[in-house]
């Protein structure tokens, strides 16, 4: 009996179509240098909010230095603990100026360092309809801090709203060029770095520690938001203004999340700020009872 030979295998079909071995499997592509770590972001978390404040304070600092020179402040005088309540409002303007390129500044070096781009990492858009939405998240925002205020007020016994005032450096800046740097870092200064910390790297920061739990980044987030606020002269306006100040904080963070985006919050934030310095240099004393 004949013994029948062996089936052919796929190399043996390739043999016989010409082909004279069976060409190799290719090898995968190695991975390109860094693309492991760039797979692992984003890789910020609250220790970036926390060490955002320390480098607050040293550019602001900088600045109180920068506007020492230039004022021509005598700096023998400020060992005296009162001299730094008289200081000129030019060496105040030019700190909170520094300090607020540095708010600005570092989320911008965070998601450089470990995130995955400024706007990816914050959310960093505007579109045309920021603007009533912004005017409208503003008067959410100021119906809120004045009904928080209010109760707060009510529940600590305060007598003197202007305790928990924190706009007097606008009127110390009356009559002075001065005016106008302090006018733009409140009206313009301070929304877009505030939002971009507060509302951008802070808010992401602890929704990423909460695994995902949005309403504990709110309210973190407006809470650190309301500390480097208070500048009440008594702990009843410093209860008051914390308490108005955190409702704004929540109001803006709401606004991120139902948006998606930081362009309403800032245009808001902006809003706040500048119907705050009006009244606080008197522009509506005209429709108020006499």
């Amino acid at each position: 009996m004949t013994t029948p030979p062996p089936p052919e295998s796929p190399a043996d079909d390739l043999q016989s179509m010409g082909a004279s071995s069976v060409p190799p499997m290719p090898s995968p592509t190695p991975a390109p240098a860094g693309a492991n770590a760039a797979a692992n972001r984003p890789r910020w978390g609250i220790l970036d909010v926390i060490l955002g404040f320390p480098f607050f304070l040293i550019m602001a600092l900088g600045g109180l230095v920068v506007g020492v020179i230039i004022e021509g402040v005598d700096v023998a005088t400020l060992s005296d603990s009162t001299a730094t309540d008289a200081l000129p409002i030019g060496v105040l303007a030019l700190s909170l100026l520094f300090q607020q390129a540095a708010q600005a500044g570092w989320p911008w070096l965070v998601s450089k360092w470990k995130g995955l781009g400024f706007q990816t990492d914050w959310r960093v858009y505007f579109k045309v309809e920021d603007i009533w939405l912004g005017f409208v998240t503003a008067v959410i925002g100021l119906g809120a801090a004045f009904l928080a205020g209010s109760a707060v007020s009510w529940l600590v016994g305060l007598s003197d709203e202007a305790e928990a005032d924190n706009t007097q450096f606008l009127r110390d800046a009356e009559g002075s060029p001065w005016l106008f740097v302090m006018l733009f870092a409140v009206v313009v200064g301070a929304p877009v770095s505030e939002e971009l910390f507060f509302r951008g790297l802070a808010l992401r920061a602890f929704e990423r520690s909460a695994g995902g739990n949005k309403i504990f980044a709110v309210i973190a987030s407006a809470f650190v938001f309301a500390l480097p606020h208070f500048i009440g002269s008594g702990w009843q306006g410093t209860a008051v203004l914390l308490s108005s100040i955190f409702m704004v904080g929540v109001v803006l963070a709401v606004a991120v999340y139902q948006t998606g985006r930081l362009g309403t919050a800032i245009v808001a934030h902006m809003m706040f700020n500048a119907i705050g310095a009006a009244g606080a240099l008197g522009y509506f004393d005209q429709f108020l009872p006499s």
